[in-house]
């Protein structure tokens, strides 16, 4: 790897595998070539300190916290070792890799405790097999409840251990993600809410901070708010201001559950996380009013690729749990 193309990595991913042994001999290999000592190149010393970091990275074990939750009436306690602490409007979620625990307010425990979908099961059934196979790499999936002795409630949640937080992955990446890492997750956003408009559900709760991404498998999963989630045309019962904030008037004003919510939060998120160079499909796309449906939706947003991208393209995400964890 030439020096230019060096400084511009980000990712420990981008320079070094997982495997210690093979890290540890491009490390030395790469730190013989750019070591000031031994490179004449007036940015060796940036190089020297860019391959540090990112080694530092892939070579450390993460850092581990302890936290534990006591239950109530009796269900004994839950010791929860995690890698990193996010703190939401709901409650605090534990970063475990590969399971989250999310710390519930009494309040919003509540709002749970009544959420027609608080068992998640809801949403597999009557699935066909084919379908639901797509499903699970989307759908929350709820490991256990605990009651706390303050009235709230500890949520685990399941899922993949290359899987981690969207709003952590934007923040790594300086407020916003390259185009073509955005493109794929609106894409992903806008299936989620063509299956809510299938099953006759709005999410209500499509916003960053509930929202795990595999940039491995370029899928995104629900794992927080989904207690939000209700029927087509039922009241809602909550929802968090930053998707309150993306919701339509007619919403806002008699409170009743439409598929155009989850479709104004996508376009926020799209608005939010595309920089300001994105193509220019993309960003009329993001501005324009939402369509009727998700599937016209969706319609919309392949033509915006198509039109901005030149069509659907695979491109590798250099970026990994390690760097997230090193964010804490």
């Amino acid at each position: 790897m030439e020096i230019n193309d060096l400084l511009k990595c980000r990712s420990c991913s981008e320079l070094f595998p997982s495997d210690p042994a093979v890290a540890k001999q491009i490390y030395l290999t790469l730190m013989m070539k750019y070591h000031p000592d031994r490179c004449t190149d007036p940015r060796a010393a940036q190089a020297s300190a860019v391959i540090n970091d990112l080694y530092r990275r892939v070579s450390a074990d993460p850092e581990i916290s302890e936290r534990v939750f006591s239950g109530s009436g009796g269900s004994g306690d839950l010791i929860v070792k995690y890698l990193m602490k996010i703190e939401h409007e709901y409650g605090d979620e534990y970063i475990c890799g590969g399971r989250s625990v999310l710390e519930l307010s009494r309040e919003n425990a509540r709002f749970l405790r009544s959420s027609p979908f608080a068992d998640c099961e809801l949403l597999r059934k009557s699935l066909p097999m084919k379908i639901l196979d797509q499903a699970e790499s989307f759908l929350p999936d709820v490991e256990g409840f605990l009651p706390l002795t303050d009235g709230g409630l500890a949520v685990a949640v399941r899922y993949g251990t290359e899987e981690i937080p969207l709003s952590s992955v934007i923040s790594f990446c300086g407020g916003y993600m390259e185009s073509a890492h955005a493109a794929w997750v609106i894409s992903r956003l806008l299936g989620i809410c063509c299956f809510g408009e299938m099953r006759g559900i709005v999410w209500n709760c499509l916003t960053e901070e509930n929202l795990m991404i595999s940039p491995e498998n370029h899928t995104v999963r629900i794992t927080g708010g989904w207690w939000y989630t209700v029927g087509i045309g039922k009241e809602m019962s909550a929802v968090q201001s930053s998707v309150y904030d993306s919701m339509p008037a007619s919403c806002k004003t008699d409170g009743i559950a439409r598929t155009i919510t989850d479709l104004e939060c996508v376009k926020a998120i799209c608005r939010r996380i595309f920089p300001s160079d994105a193509p220019d499909a993309v960003q009329r796309f993001a501005e324009n009013p939402c369509a009727e449906s998700a599937v016209e939706e969706m319609e919309h947003w392949e033509d915006a690729i198509i039109k901005g991208f030149g069509g659907r393209k695979f491109t590798k995400m250099y970026i990994s749990s390690r760097d997230i964890f090193a964010m804490r």
